[in-house]
């Protein structure tokens, strides 16, 4: 309609230009009537065959582009052929006018295992191919829902031999334009592979979640055993040696109850500093039975990985013990202990200890001193990329230690908190 409307109107122009000029010369050229009319007719003439070899001019080029415009036109539906099919996606061009298929590729025909020619025929062989499961689902999509656009469509297929695929199909409505159809385009992906590998990768990870489990099981039961054998050595040996080897059950259930905790949790590879740090220090105060010091926790939510875990664990254990054996042997009716840890950003956290007890001896170098559990505290502060911020002590009003952690492997949960006595 472009190419005519062009050629009219240029013809039109033509026409006006010719009868105007025409006319205007053959007045100033010619006096007599009878020249006139003798050039008259042959300027009709000559008006025919000018117009006629423009406008065949005019055809032949339009007719150059036009058949540019065709070539490309099928050099790109080619191209376009080529590219669908090779692929490895399947694609089917539905048309929603004619309820017909319009283009399937070869890949259809291997996915479904259907041939392509029995496709074409009765498209309904694709739904009858799909599991008994997702059949339901897909056939009200494919029937109901083709002028809408999905994705992330996955379901199974059953081959002839029994053998599931599974594949996956993202669905593109194309609306009518220009008097063209209305097209569903439905492009499919083979998932079967990806699947199996999903599956073997699950049951990898269980059998894997299962042997940790395990594992942590068999170290805490382990470590019981060394507990009760250290426990009947405490009942038949003297005074001062029962007392090292008290401590050192101490020490032993604080890293059981790591294994204790990480076995019976859903999450292995992490440990709730609430969790964990509440049940220690009850162990704790129940094995040295002092129901007469008041503790208070205030621990933010952390999750901690068993590396940072059990020294954070015996460092809390170390505290403890050295209060209960030394701070209050006075019988202090007000003996308190406070326990402060404190989520300070996403990779770091704090420990502030402090109790009411009779303090450090007076002249006491912490930082010189033989006692085992202080260089023990300090090491392990150490051990987990931790400082000592403050560490100082009062006659009869006990110490305060508080630590600064920065260690590379913590993830924090929420702001939650649990204060406790």
């Amino acid at each position: 309609m472009k190419a005519a409307g062009r050629i009219a109107f240029f013809y039109l122009l033509f026409g006006y230009v010719w009868i105007y000029f025409s006319d205007y010369t053959i007045s100033l050229i010619f006096e007599s009537a009878e020249e006139i009319r003798e050039i008259q007719s042959l300027k009709g003439w000559g008006f025919v065959t000018v117009s006629a070899v423009i406008i065949f001019f005019l055809l032949v080029r339009e007719l150059q582009r036009q058949k540019r415009v065709l070539f490309g036109k099928i050099e790109s539906d080619q191209l376009f052929q080529v590219i669908l099919e090779r692929i490895e996606d399947a694609v089917i061009v539905f048309n929603l006018d004619t309820w017909k298929i319009d283009f399937l590729s070869e890949q259809v025909s291997r996915l479904f295992d259907i041939p392509t020619k029995e496709i074409l025929i009765h498209p309904e062989l694709l739904i009858e191919r799909v599991h008994e499961s997702d059949r339901e689902r897909m056939t009200h999509i494919w029937m109901n829902q083709l002028r809408e656009n999905h994705t992330g469509l996955l379901y199974r297929i059953r081959m002839l031999d029994g053998k599931i695929n599974w594949a996956l199909e993202h669905r593109l409505f194309i609306p009518t334009k220009e008097g063209s159809a209305n097209k569903a385009v439905a492009v499919i992906t083979d998932m079967t592979s990806y699947m199996e590998n999903q599956s073997k990768l699950e049951r990898s990870l269980r059998e894997n979640e299962t042997l940790l489990t395990e594992v942590h099981h068999r170290v805490k039961n382990n470590l019981a055993v060394i507990i009760s054998f250290l426990q009947l050595q405490v009942y038949s040996s003297p005074p001062e040696t029962a007392d090292i080897l008290e401590q050192s059950i101490v020490r032993i259930k604080a890293i059981a109850l790591v294994h204790e905790k990480l076995y019976s949790s859903k999450n292995l590879s992490g440990l709730s500093s609430i969790d964990y740090i509440t049940s220690l220090v009850e162990n704790i105060k129940l094995m040295y039975m002092r129901t007469d010091i008041l503790i208070e926790l205030d621990v933010q939510q952390l999750e901690f990985n068993i590396v940072d875990a059990i020294p954070m664990g015996l460092m809390i254990t170390e505290l403890l013990t050295n209060s209960f054996r030394h701070a209050f042997t006075n019988g202090k009716s007000d003996a308190l202990i406070k326990i402060d840890f404190i989520v300070t950003d996403k990779y770091n956290y704090e420990l502030k200890y402090r109790d009411n007890g009779v303090g450090f001896p007076p002249g006491l170098n912490y930082k010189k001193a033989e006692s085992i559990g202080l260089s023990v505290i300090f090491s392990l502060c150490s051990q987990m990329n931790g400082r000592e911020v403050e560490c100082s002590s009062s006659p009869n009003k006990g110490v305060f230690y508080h630590f600064a952690f920065s260690p590379k492997k913590v993830i924090p949960k929420d702001d939650s908190s649990v204060s406790k006595r």
